[in-house]
């Protein structure tokens, strides 16, 4: 009797565990950041905060992620360059907002279920990296491409127009639950 109780237990569980998974894959969600404050030009460089919005409601959520993947987003794309960071640039407090040391460029309209993994994305950077830049190197942009939270970099592309309605798709390599795949 108790090994019949035990397995239906088990069973029970592994069913509210299935649809628990099912759920969550049914509406899965992804990280994003946005524009944080205005763009500055220094030395006719246009340079932009990209980051969280952490603690907003429907801002950041970098451990689960906080936009459906079902929805169109810019994918936001990092070109690491190790340029130093220009005179002038207002760099954070405590490791936020650091200067990247590289650019970004922004591909509007990407669904974020088009990302399915980390190459897709980085090959989808890249290549538009390579027709609008004329270079290659790009990649998705990740959380920690700054040190964490948000980062200052060169801004190529629509950036002005985008900044102020749009969140950006950004990966997050040491939290699988808040990326698009």
């Amino acid at each position: 009797m108790f090994n019949k109780i035990f397995a239906t237990s088990i069973a029970t569980i592994g069913l509210i565990i299935t649809v628990l998974m099912s759920a969550a894959q049914a509406n899965p969600k992804a990280l994003t950041w946005k524009v944080l404050g205005k763009p500055l030009v220094i030395n006719s460089k246009t340079y932009v905060l990209f980051g969280s919005d952490n603690g907003q409601p429907g801002g950041t959520n970098p451990y689960e992620g906080d936009t459906s993947v079902n929805e169109y987003r810019s994918l936001l794309c990092f070109k690491k360059t190790n340029a130093p960071a220009p005179v002038g640039l207002p760099l954070g407090y405590s490791g936020f907002f650091a200067w990247s040391g590289g650019t970004v460029l922004v591909i509007p309209n990407i669904q974020g279920k088009q990302l399915t993994s980390q190459a897709v994305a980085d090959n989808i950077c890249n290549q538009v990296g390579q027709i609008l830049r004329g270079t290659s190197g790009y990649r998705m942009a990740e959380f920690h491409d700054g040190i964490g939270w948000g980062f200052w970099a060169e801004a190529y592309g629509d950036i002005n127009g985008l900044a102020r309605c749009t969140r950006y798709w950004v990966n997050i390599n040491d939290q699988p639950a808040a990326t698009p795949w």
